[in-house]
């Protein structure tokens, strides 16, 4: 009987030494995926991490451009509003001037732009008075 359960023993230590070694191998193969997907992690991070320095890069270059854009407008805004000025003072002074040179000729010229402004308003506002009359002829009943 002792043969018996030797052998019995001894299988089984054999078996649990093959289910030992099977769990081994899962495990190493379980370490191995492990291993790899970690490595494709980390290389996946790396990239990604190199792409957004390239592309802050490249905002960091735009935004720069465009504030030297913007600089630049303001400048040569204030530039063309000073020359607008200017040749506002010089047209001031020349038409003072010519007013003061030929009084009776200014008069004469405001008076002909008044009368020209206020034709352009009469013609371009019509004639509300006889638009209601022939409205109200128009609507009206006959006998």
């Amino acid at each position: 009987m002792k043969d018996t359960t030797s052998d019995d023993a001894t299988s089984m230590e054999a078996r649990v030494t093959k289910a030992g070694e099977a769990i081994g191998e899962r495990v190493h193969s379980a370490t191995a995926a492990t291993a790899a997907v970690a490595g494709q992690a980390q290389k996946i991070v790396e990239d990604a991490a190199a792409a957004t320095a390239v592309a802050a890069g490249q905002v960091k270059k735009v935004l720069s451009d465009a504030g030297e854009a913007a600089q630049q407008a303001w400048s040569q805004a204030g530039e063309v509003a000073e020359d607008v000025v200017d040749a506002g003072r010089r047209a001031t002074r020349s038409a003072s001037r010519q007013i003061h040179e030929q009084p009776l000729m200014a008069v004469i010229v405001g008076f002909a732009l008044g009368y020209l402004a206020a034709v352009c308003i009469h013609r371009g506002s019509g004639r509300p008075g006889r638009i209601a009359d022939n409205n109200a002829t128009a609507k009206a009943p006959s006998p």
